[in-house]
C-alpha cells in the first residue's frame, strides 16, 4: 500500500502564502518536491471565521483586516493544489468558534446565544461555581488538554450541532473537497459543559434526577500537583454521556457524507487515550475492550467507540522523544509518551477499525530538527503514512531538508546497481569500493544476510536514498551471535539530517530480532573498511550517540608501491639463508592449518582454511620454513585484485603475515615480508595495501606509508 503524506495549512500561521497566490504555489512545489501527497488546508479554524465565502460562518476578512473582503481563498489554494498533483482536504474546527483574548462580535461563540459551553471550577474562594466560559477566566478547572482562550461550542447542543453540519454540507456541496478533516471534534476538557441544558440531557441519558449537580460528577480537590478531579458517584455515567454525545454527532457527519462517496472522512485526535475521557471522546474501535476508564460501565463505553464510522484517524504522536526506549531513558510516565509508543497504542486502540495516519507536532523539535526524519519514519512504519503539523514551521525555519519521506526494505540483489550508485558518490576513491568489489566482497560473499540488510528509498518516487549492507558470522565457535554492518551510507543530499540514523537504528532492530548479541562496524572478512573510516569527532559522534563503543586508538591501512622501490632492491637476505626458507604454498593444508591453530588460533586459522576451501590461489601464499623444510614457522597471504574481465588491475593487497613466536626478535619478519613482496611484483602487482594495522614503522622500512585511517567499533546488543 502506498504511504500517504500529508500537511497541515493553518490560518493565522501560514496567511502569509495563503495570501499571496504566487508564493503559495512556490510552497506547494516544496511540499510536492519531499513527497507529500495530500495538503489539509484549515478552512474555518478556531475564531469561527472562514477562508471562504459562506451563507452561515463570517468570512476571515472580518477578523483580519489584511484578507480580502469575501474572497474565495480556498479556490485559490485547491487549484494549487489539485494542479500539482496533491489531495486537498479541508479542515475544521469544529466545536471551537470565538476566541476569549481577542474577541469579535461575529464569533458564532460570542454571537449566539446559548452556543458557548459553561464551565465547572473553583472560584477565588475555593468555591465550586458554573459560568460562562467568557467569564471563566479566573477559574480553577481540571482536564483541560489545551487552553489557548478558544471558545468552545456546547457539543450536546442541538443547535451547535446542526450549525456545523450545515457548514460541512454547504462546503462540502461547494468545493467538492478529496475530504474533511474534523478538528476539536469534543469537550475542551473535563471542565464542560455544565449547562442546564446539559444537565438535562445527562438526567434523560442516566434516568438519574436525584444528583447534585455537578458535585456527583466530580469534585475539585487542591493537591501538591495542582488542582484534580475526585470522581463523584456518577463520575462514570457523565464520561460515557459525554462520549455518546461526541459519537452520535460523528455518526450524523457520516451520514450527511453519504451522499458523496468520494470525499474522505477524516477526525484528527491526540494519540493520548488514556486521557482523552477528560474530553469526552472514545475514538476507539467498538471490540476494543481495555481498562483505561474504571469508572465507566464497559458496555456503554463500546457504544460510544466511533473509530469504525470514520474513513482515516489522524493520531497526533505529539513528543519529543522518537523511541520507547527514549521515553523510558528520559523516565516518562508510560511508553506511549514517544512517537513509537503512542502509534502502537493507536492501532492497539483504534487499528482494527480505521486507517490510521500518525502525526507529528513539528515545533516539538526545534532543538533536535534532525529528529524530524526520524520520527516521520517511524510514523510511516506504524501507520498508513504521516500528517505534519504545521506547514509553517517547515517555511519559516528552513526545515524542507529533514521532511523527505522515507520506507525500508530488505535488501534484494537487483539492488547492488543502485547500492554502487550510492557508494561512488560518498565514498572517495582511496577506498576502492568499486561494482567488481561489491559484487565479490559482498552480493557474492557466503555471509552477507540479506534479511538484515536495509535499504532506505523515498516513498515519492522509490529511489534508493541509503543502505546498510550486513554480514552474519558462519562461525559460531569463533563469532557466536555476531554481525558485521559491512558498509552502509546515505547518498549526500539526506547526508546531516538524521537519516543514517534511522538507518542503523533500522538495522539493528534487525539484527536484534535476528538474535544478534554483538556488532562490529566493519571489520568483516573479506572487509571494505577496518573501522570508521577516516574518523573525525563528528563521525565518532555520531556512533557512539547511537550506542557503539571506540576502540582508544585508531589504526591504518598502508600503502607502498613496488615499482621502483630501491628498498625492496637494496634489501640483503643472506642473513637469514641458514634460518629460513620461503616457497609457495604447495598442498600442505596440514602443516599451515597446524601452524596457525599453534600459533594463531583464531579469525587467522580461520581465514586461511576458509580460503583454502574456496580454492586459494598457491602462488597467493607464502609459506616460511626451516631450511630442511620440517617444520613451518611462518606465512604470509597475498591479494592479487582483478578487474570485470577477471584480468590483474595492478593492485594487490598483503595480510595476515605472522612468524613462530621461538623466532620473533631475530627480524625474521623482515625476510618474510620483502620475500612477499617480491612474489607479489612477480604476480603483477604495482600498488600494495596492507589493511588493518598499527606497524607503520614495520613495514615503513620498504616505504610503505599510512593512506587511510579507521577506528574500530563495535556494540553489545
Amino acid at each position: 500500500m502506498e504511504k500517504r503524506y500529508d500537511v497541515w495549512v493553518e490560518i493565522t500561521a501560514n496567511k502569509e502564502w495563503i495570501l499571496d497566490a504566487v508564493k503559495f504555489e512556490e510552497t506547494m512545489k516544496k511540499c510536492r518536491a519531499v513527497g507529500m501527497t495530500g495538503i489539509i488546508l484549515s478552512v474555518k479554524d478556531t475564531t469561527g471565521f472562514s477562508l471562504y465565502p459562506s451563507q452561515i460562518a463570517p468570512h476571515y476578512s472580518k477578523y483580519d483586516k489584511t484578507f480580502l473582503p469575501a474572497y474565495d481563498y480556498v479556490k485559490q489554494c485547491f487549484f494549487i493544489i489539485k494542479n500539482l498533483g496533491m489531495k486537498c482536504y479541508a479542515a475544521f474546527d469544529t466545536f471551537a468558534a470565538g476566541n476569549g483574548k481577542n474577541p469579535h462580535p461575529d464569533m458564532p461563540g460570542i454571537k449566539k446565544d446559548g452556543f458557548a459551553c459553561e464551565v465547572y471550577g473553583l472560584d477565588a474562594d475555593g468555591k465550586p461555581v458554573i459560568r460562562k466560559q467568557s467569564a471563566a477566566d479566573h477559574l480553577h478547572t481540571v482536564g483541560s488538554i489545551d487552553d489557548f482562550g478558544e471558545i468552545f461550542l456546547n457539543p450536546g447542543n442541538e443547535e451547535v450541532q446542526a450549525y456545523v453540519l450545515a457548514l460541512l454540507k454547504e462546503f462540502v456541496d461547494t468545493y467538492h473537497p478529496d475530504g474533511i478533516v474534523l478538528d476539536r471534534v469534543r469537550y475542551v476538557g473535563l471542565s464542560t459543559d455544565f449547562s442546564e441544558q446539559s444537565r438535562k440531557k445527562w438526567e434523560a441519558y442516566s434516568g438519574i434526577s436525584d444528583e447534585r449537580w455537578p458535585e456527583d460528577m466530580y469534585t475539585i480537590v487542591q493537591t501538591k500537583n495542582g488542582y484534580q478531579e475526585k470522581p463523584g458517584r456518577y463520575f462514570g455515567t457523565f464520561i460515557t454521556w459525554r462520549m455518546q454525545i461526541i459519537h452520535d454527532f460523528i455518526v450524523k457527519v457520516k451520514q450527511m457524507l453519504r451522499e458523496y462517496p468520494d470525499v474522505e472522512f477524516c477526525d484528527y485526535t491526540g494519540s493520548w487515550y488514556p486521557l482523552y475521557y477528560q474530553v469526552g471522546v472514545n475514538w476507539a474501535d467498538r471490540t476494543y475492550a481495555g481498562n483505561e476508564f474504571p469508572w465507566c460501565d464497559k458496555a456503554k463505553l463500546q457504544q460510544t467507540a466511533y473509530a469504525g464510522e470514520i474513513d482515516t484517524l489522524f493520531s497526533g504522536c505529539y513528543y519529543e522523544d522518537v523511541t520507547v526506549s527514549e521515553a523510558e531513558k528520559n523516565e516518562k510516565p508510560a511508553d506511549w509518551y514517544s512517537v513509537e509508543g503512542a502509534a502502537r497504542l493507536a492501532e492497539h486502540v483504534a487499528g482494527n477499525a480505521t486507517t490510521i495516519v500518525d502525526s507529528l507536532f513539528l515545533d516539538q523539535y526545534r532543538e533536535t530538527p534532525q529528529k524530524i526524519s526520524q520520527a516521520i519514519a517511524m510514523c510511516m512504519e506504524h501507520s498508513a503514512g504521516c500528517m505534519l503539523f504545521d506547514l509553517s514551521y517547515l517555511v519559516k525555519d528552513n526545515w524542507w531538508k529533514y521532511a523527505n519521506a522515507v520506507e525500508y526494505s530488505q535488501m534484494k540483489p537487483g539492488d547492488q546497481a543502485d547500492v554502487a550508485g550510492i557508494c561512488k558518490e560518498i565514498f572517495a576513491p582511496e577506498y576502492f569500493v568499486t561494482p567488481e568489489k561489491l559484487r565479490s566482497h559482498l552480493f557474492e560473499d557466503p555471509e552477507f544476510d540479506m534479511s538484515t540488510s536495509v535499504c532506505m528509498r523515498d516513498v515519492e518516487n522509490h529511489v534508493l536514498i541509503g543502505f546498510s549492507c550486513v554480514k552474519l558470522s558462519g562461525n559460531e565457535q569463533l563469532y557466536p551471535d555476531t554481525a558485521w554492518i559491512s558498509i552502509c551510507g546515505v547518498t549526500k543530499r539526506y547526508q546531516h539530517c538524521g537519516y543514517g540514523t534511522l538507518l542503523l537504528q533500522k538495522t539493528l532492530q534487525q539484527l536484534r530480532e535476528k538474535g544478534i548479541h554483538k556488532v562490529f562496524l566493519g571489520q568483516d572478512f573479506a572487509n571494505f573498511f577496518s573501522g570508521i573510516p577516516a574518523p573525525n569527532k563528528q563521525k565518532c559522534g555520531f556512533f557512539q550517540r547511537i550506542g557503539f563503543t571506540l576502540n582508544g586508538e585508531d589504526h591504518y591501512d598502508l600503502e607502498g608501491s613496488l615499482t621502483d622501490n630501491a628498498k625492496i632492491e637494496e634489501f640483503d637476505e643472506t642473513p637469514w639463508h641458514d634460518i629460513c626458507v620461503t616457497d609457495c604454498y604447495h598442498g600442505e593444508k596440514e602443516a599451515l592449518l597446524g601452524f596457525l591453530d599453534r600459533e594463531f588460533p583464531g579469525r587467522w586459522e580461520y581465514e586461511a582454511g576458509t580460503a583454502l576451501q574456496h580454492g586459494k590461489a598457491p602462488e597467493e601464499i607464502i609459506m616460511l620454513w626451516t631450511p630442511d623444510r620440517s617444520e613451518l614457522i611462518g606465512y604470509c597471504m597475498l591479494t592479487v585484485e582483478k578487474d570485470a574481465r577477471q584480468q590483474p588491475n595492478g593492485r594487490g593487497g598483503l595480510g595476515p603475515i605472522g612468524i613462530a613466536k621461538k623466532i620473533r626478535g631475530h627480524h625474521v619478519g623482515d625476510y618474510i615480508l620483502h620475500q612477499s613482496l617480491c612474489q607479489l611484483r612477480k604476480l603483477g602487482v604495482e600498488t600494495v595495501n596492507i589493511d588493518w594495522t598499527i606497524l607503520k614503522a614495520f613495514y615503513g622500512q620498504f616505504d610503505f606509508y599510512a593512506a587511510r585511517t579507521y577506528r574500530a567499533a563495535y556494540m553489545e546488543l
